[in-house]
């Protein structure tokens, strides 16, 4: 696990925190060993493999043990219960790359939207556009980060076209 994964996982703990109104110094600490971490020259897992701390300041020892327990398995309980305590729409969401936490609670309650499916279907018909601080581009990431996790790997080409997207064909050429 590199120390960008790493420093992500940190950031949506630190977020899940926030939107369930957690003490706002724990808060405080997941996101500054989330900056910690991308700050890192060398990755942490070698660091740990060579039997070294971690070099991030003022990280408190379950902090620490946490991190390690994320290195070492590539998981960390604390981070899967705090997903388990969401809905789970927004957990369904949340699989999708590039959602996280908040994207998925406001995609939930504003939009409706339950899974991935959803939000490939609302994201082609330009209703994710619709929301404030979402854009064409925003949508378009999201419809192609959906369809990866929809279709299983590799997002699919752009829906087939429309009548109204057809080319038109010279009468010359369609007689022939």
């Amino acid at each position: 696990m590199t120390n960008r994964e790493i420093a992500h996982i940190l950031f949506n703990i630190a977020t899940l925190l926030e939107l369930a109104e957690g003490n706002p110094y724990r808060i405080r600490a997941y996101r500054r060993a989330a900056r910690g971490m991308l700050r890192l020259s060398v990755e942490a897992r070698d660091l740990l493999a060579q039997g070294r701390e971690l070099p991030l300041p003022g990280l408190g020892k379950r902090l620490r043990e946490k991190i390690g327990q994320l290195i070492a398995g590539g998981r960390m309980a604390f981070y899967e219960e705090l997903i388990a305590e969401q809905h789970p729409a927004i957990q369904s969401l949340m699989a999708v790359p590039g959602v996280g936490p908040k994207t998925a609670s406001r995609l939930f309650t504003e939009l409706h939207l339950t899974s991935p499916e959803a939000l490939l279907f609302a994201a082609r018909r330009g209703r994710v556009r619709e929301l404030w601080g979402f854009g064409p581009r925003r949508e378009q990431r999201l419809a192609e980060a959906a369809a990866t996790i929809v279709t299983g790997g590799e997002p699919p080409l752009a829906p087939p076209p429309g009548p109204a997207q057809l080319p038109l064909v010279p009468a010359t050429a369609a007689a022939a």
